[in-house]
């Protein structure tokens, strides 16, 4: 007889969402956002952070990147370089948190084929709008925003 305890049925691994942001408040609202919408999320503070734990392997379900274009350590424009040079996660979805003044950074995103765009300031509407954009197949939970 097993030690595990007996489960009704198995437990699903919901999809994971890395975030890359050096800014607290706003990794911190992204994170929640995200976990309203029913993803698990992975918060890092920086853009090698987010590249470090998307090699370990030890992450479930990684569907997507949302990462803050500029980062010490790496910013977004070298973790979409990295993940684009990867063979294992070079379709792995990746959106980048932009200020309008970034424009420099967008038109090397859009050689690197990024998937979209949030401008700052990060809201529940941005967010969700660009995830629906994302997967479009999926039912998002309606929330009071």
């Amino acid at each position: 007889m097993s030690d595990t305890p007996f489960l009704a049925k198995p437990v699903e691994a919901k999809d994971t969402i890395i975030v890359a942001e050096d800014s607290p408040p706003n990794r911190k609202i992204l994170a929640h956002l995200l976990e309203k919408l029913g993803f698990n999320v992975c918060a890092c503070e920086h853009g090698q952070e987010a590249w470090d734990k998307l090699q370990e392997g030890k992450l479930v379900n990684v569907v997507a990147v949302i990462s803050d274009i500029m980062m010490p350590s790496m910013d977004g424009i070298n973790l979409l370089r990295n993940i684009r040079g990867d063979e294992r996660f070079k379709n792995l979805p990746v959106v980048l948190v932009t200020a309008v003044s970034e424009k420099d950074y967008i038109v090397q995103a859009k050689e690197l084929s990024v998937n979209g765009y949030i401008l700052k300031p990060v809201t529940f509407q941005r967010v969700t709008t660009k995830l629906k954009e994302l997967f479009p197949d999926r039912i998002f939970p309606r929330l009071a925003s």
